[in-house]
């Protein structure tokens, strides 16, 4: 008999995001920070899939892409008047007292203390923005997590159950192609790119295990939704799973939703499309007791 792995995939739960002083807020609640922190609890394993970009990303709206800054290399170094972004009448937003961490947010962060972690990051993460070398080093990403870069070795072979997956896309189980990358061997760069949802097989053999992934965390219409797709791409033998009542959904002037509901209703019919379930927390709990 198969043994079941509950894995608990926090997206972008981000002190930018999620946070009280985030740079780019969600509206996240702490009805949703509770529920998500129930469900890391009650999982075998904890996945925190987020945003890692350089400074000149752009998906930034500084460099004339949508969105305020965000999930920045040591956020620390940025003074109050650095410009995150614009609001609607064009005006400069200055950071203040907001935050562009890309650290998993306080009420969350509860939740994986005692677990053994580690950070594994892929290649791609390193050359976003067309750099021909690393935006930043390794030492850069740990000190910013305040945790240890990984091998891929150790993660198969160890004992790890709190994993920072630091990503490029939307998708957190998206890859570029070796081929797309820049030449060259950098220190502590891998030289192969992947990420870690290319060596869940590997750790959880599917002869062996029989995987569920329990999505929540923001935004439920961009990076939960096409997270969740990869997801059921990548693993159609595992049961995916999204928690209704521990993701935000992203509406409001100028977006794609007009209310929350909006949201939710598109990403149910799309997910119900294709097999991925939607359960509230208690549905879960209940389940999974």
């Amino acid at each position: 008999m198969k043994k079941t792995i509950i894995i608990s995939n926090v997206i972008d739960g981000s002190e930018s995001f999620m946070g009280v002083h985030g740079s780019f807020p969600c509206g996240s609640t702490q009805e949703e920070k509770d529920n998500t922190v129930s469900i890391m609890r009650a999982s075998d394993f904890i996945l925190y899939s987020n945003d890692l970009h350089p400074d000149d990303a752009k998906e930034f709206s500084i460099n004339g892409g949508l969105y305020n800054a965000h999930d920045q290399v040591k956020p620390e170094r940025f003074d109050s008047d650095y410009v995150i972004g614009f609001d609607l009448e064009g005006n400069e937003i200055q950071l203040g007292n907001k935050s562009v961490s890309p650290r998993l947010e306080e009420t969350l962060q509860q939740a994986v203390e005692g677990r053994t972690a580690g950070i594994y990051v892929p290649r791609e993460v390193y050359f976003q923005s067309e750099h021909e070398t690393p935006f930043c080093t390794p030492k850069d990403i740990e000190e910013t997590y305040k945790e240890r870069i990984i091998t891929s070795e150790e993660f198969v072979e160890g004992s790890f159950d709190y994993i920072i997956a630091p990503k490029k896309y939307f998708d957190a189980t998206r890859t570029d192609s070796d081929r797309s990358l820049p030449k060259g061997s950098f220190e502590g760069v891998p030289d192969q790119n992947m990420n870690i949802y290319s060596l869940l097989e590997e750790r959880f053999p599917s002869d062996e295990y029989e995987l569920v992934f329990v999505n929540t965390g923001v935004v439920e219409g961009i990076c939960r939704l096409h997270t969740s797709i990869g997801q059921k791409q990548m693993f159609p033998d595992a049961k995916i799973i999204n928690i209704s009542d521990a993701t935000t959904p992203l509406a409001g002037i100028g977006l794609g939703y007009e209310t929350a509901e909006q949201s939710r209703d598109a990403c149910e019919r799309v997910c119900k499309d294709i097999g991925i379930e939607y359960m509230s927390t208690e549905e879960f709990l209940e389940a999974y007791k």
